[in-house]
C-alpha cells in the first residue's frame, strides 16, 4: 500500500484574529498532521499574525486579495496535496486523514469536502445540504464547488496557473474547471468540514440566496467577465472589505 500524500494547508487571512486560532488549534489536533500550514495574511491590523505564529503556522505577508494570497501560499508549499481553507473553518480531527486516504484510493485533480454549517439555524443548514447535493451531482457535468475549501495536487495546481488573480467572484469554480477534466477527476468528498454561516448572518439569508441565484447562470456558462462587474459584498479580503 502506497504512503499517504503529504499535505500543505493554505489559509488566506485579513483581520481574522478572533477566528484563525480556532482553525489552527483544530489543525494541530489532526490524526494525520499537515506537513506545513501557511497563513497568507493580507496586511491585517489585528492580532492575526501573532495568533498564527504562536500556533506554529508559517506566516506570509501578502498583497491583499484572496486569489493572490492563496497562490502565494501554494508557491511556498512543499506538500503533494494543497488544502485551501478559510479562517473560520473547523475541520474535525480526522479531516486531513480522510482527505489523504481518499486521494490515495482514487486520485483526483480537484475536490471539495461535504460542508456543514456551524452555529446556524435550520434554514441555513438546509441550504448547505442543497449546495452539497448540487456539488455532488455535478461532479462530472457542470463541475462546481466552493472556495471555502478546495483540495488539489500542488503540481497540477501550479501547472494550470492557480487562482485567477484578476477575479473577485467565481475564481474557485474557474479553477475547478481548469483542473477537471484536463488533469483528472473532480470529486465532492463525503468528508465533513464544519464552516461558518456568518455570510448568511451578515448579509441576510434571502438576500444572499438571491445573489447566488442571480450569478448561477453566469457561473454555469463560464461567463467570467460579466461576473466581475457584480459587487459581491461577501467576497473575502477584497480591497473594499471593512
Amino acid at each position: 500500500m502506497s504512503a499517504l500524500p503529504s499535505i500543505s494547508v493554505v489559509i488566506p487571512t485579513l483581520n481574522e484574529g478572533t477566528r484563525v486560532g480556532g482553525l489552527l488549534d483544530a489543525l494541530k489536533s489532526q490524526s494525520y498532521p499537515a506537513a506545513e500550514i501557511f497563513v497568507c495574511d493580507g496586511d491585517s491590523v489585528d492580532e492575526t499574525g501573532q495568533m498564527a505564529r504562536e500556533r506554529g503556522a508559517l506566516v506570509l505577508d501578502c498583497e491583499r486579495g484572496t486569489s493572490r494570497q492563496r497562490n502565494q501560499g501554494a508557491r511556498h508549499a512543499t506538500g503533494e496535496l494543497l488544502v485551501f481553507l478559510d479562517a473560520d473553518d473547523t475541520p474535525p480531527p480526522r479531516f486531513l486523514e480522510g482527505v489523504a486516504k481518499s486521494y490515495r484510493r482514487f486520485p483526483f485533480a480537484v475536490a471539495c469536502p461535504w460542508f456543514t454549517a456551524r452555529d446556524s439555524g435550520f434554514i441555513v443548514r438546509a441550504i448547505y445540504v442543497g449546495f452539497n447535493l448540487a456539488f455532488f451531482l455535478s461532479q462530472s457535468t457542470i463541475r462546481t464547488g466552493s472556495g471555502v475549501c478546495l483540495i488539489c495536487p500542488r503540481e497540477k495546481f501550479l501547472r494550470c496557473g492557480g487562482f485567477h488573480e484578476g477575479m473577485h467572484l467565481g475564481e474557485d469554480i474557474r479553477l475547478i474547471r481548469q483542473l477537471s477534466p484536463r488533469y483528472g477527476f473532480h470529486r465532492h468528498l463525503l468528508i465533513p468540514l464544519e464552516t461558518s454561516g456568518r455570510r448568511f448572518k451578515n448579509d441576510g439569508i434571502w438576500r444572499l440566496m438571491g445573489f447566488y441565484l442571480l450569478i448561477s447562470p453566469l457561473t454555469m456558462l463560464g461567463l467570467w467577465k460579466p461576473l466581475q462587474k457584480l459587487h459581491y459584498k461577501a467576497a473575502p479580503y477584497s480591497l473594499d472589505e471593512k
